[in-house]
């Protein structure tokens, strides 16, 4: 008679080299990114998987052990270089706190023994989620099923350490269906897709020195008629200029408003110092020549900030246009477009970017949006 028991840990130790191998295949074949963070935990998966094999055929703990450590090591490893180096000395200094406590407090005979192994477990999956929950703080819900999946796993994992000697095949169905979640949160973590979208293969030295401060600039117009030929004329005129002085130019274009010849023309200028982003529900083809994202106020959150990363690589300056704030507003509504804007406004203006935004007060039937959006402009002028 097939064990059950047995046959779940099995599967799960299949999938979970499966994951590894899946995760694998999408970054070489650049389905995603393909950064560091996609590589390690590929390798931390197949190391997992390979542990609870061992663990199925009765090897010793001290090397079963080890691998699951080696697995959450490269975990640990792939998020947080994500992150900021501050953040991880902090986060780790923690650690290393807890890890002392709970070592003095098994020393003493004030808990038994395995108590010190569930606080290093806990320690583990802890640096894995709180930059998980950090970036679901700043970038949304594109983290959403990654930090539930992580969870979860968690969960499983304290679960069957607590059973001591035993163990339960729902323990090894519940970490299949967690590493199902995380999975597909790893494949569609959007804040690594736009991470990598946004690096550019070389960069100068950075400037020594304290730049320019950053600003928002309103572009507004109360005429309606030849709007296109209005906005392509000074997007050509600007990126022109920003160009010979060396600037670079991030052109962020919302839902396919603007003609793909004029952002041609506007790229074309010099594709070196400019970059155009097209946020569109429906565009494909269009993915060979701008770096098409789905049209969500998440999403363009996160591709700003990442500008921002860019901007402190620059040798002179970072120009941002938005084409354009009104249509933002009409979709997403005025109080969640300003919040966005002003949880950036402290990255703009530290790190010397401009940011300019078309602006069509007659379009906005409300008084108070047009006076909420002008009062936080630096400047605003007539296009």
């Amino acid at each position: 008679m097939i064990d059950i028991t047995l046959l779940w840990l099995l599967l799960n130790g299949i999938f979970t080299i499966a994951c590894g191998l899946i995760i694998s295949y999408y970054a070489i074949k650049e389905r995603v990114s393909g950064s560091i963070f996609h590589y390690t935990w590929a390798a931390g998966f197949l190391v997992y998987g390979i542990e609870i094999f061992l663990r199925a055929h009765g090897f010793p703990p001290e090397i079963v052990h080890t691998l699951f450590f080696s697995a959450f090591i490269l975990f640990v490893v792939g998020i947080w270089q994500l992150c900021k180096a501050k953040q991880f000395i902090i986060t780790f200094s923690i650690a290393i706190v807890f890890l002392f406590l709970a070592g003095v407090i098994v020393y003493f005979g004030l808990a038994p023994r395995h108590f010190l192994q569930i606080t290093s477990y806990t320690v583990l999956f802890l640096f894995v989620a709180i930059p998980i929950f950090q970036h679901r703080m700043l970038f949304g819900k594109s983290t959403d099923r990654l930090l539930i999946g992580w969870i979860l796993l968690y969960t499983t994992n304290i679960t069957q350490l607590l059973l001591s000697e035993g163990t339960s095949w729902v323990v090894d169905a519940f970490a299949v269906i967690a590493k199902i979640i995380i999975l597909f949160g790893v494949l569609d973590y959007d804040f690594v897709v736009i991470a990598d979208k946004a690096r550019v293969k070389k960069f100068p030295a950075p400037e020594v020195g304290y730049g320019q401060e950053g600003k928002l600039i309103l572009l507004t117009s109360a005429e309606n008629s030849n709007v296109i030929v209005r906005e392509a004329n000074w997007l050509k005129k600007k990126t022109a200029e920003n160009v010979n002085e060396e600037t670079e130019t991030a052109v962020f274009v919302f839902q396919d408003v603007f003609p793909y010849k004029e952002l041609r023309a506007i790229k074309w200028i010099n594709p070196e110092k400019v970059s155009v982003y097209l946020f569109s529900s429906s565009a494909q083809k269009a993915k060979s020549e701008f770096i098409v994202l789905p049209m969500g106020l998440a999403q363009i959150g996160a591709a700003l900030s990442q500008v921002t990363l860019q901007s402190q690589k620059a040798e002179k300056g970072y120009t941002v246009i938005f084409l354009h704030l009104s249509l933002l507003i009409q979709v997403f509504g005025t109080d969640a477009v300003y919040n966005m804007l002003l949880n950036k406004m402290g990255y703009i203006r530290e790190n010397g970017i401009n940011l300019y935004a078309f602006f069509y007060p007659t379009i906005h039937s409300d008084p108070a949006t047009v006076s909420l959006f002008t009062r936080l402009a630096d400047e605003t002028a007539k296009l």
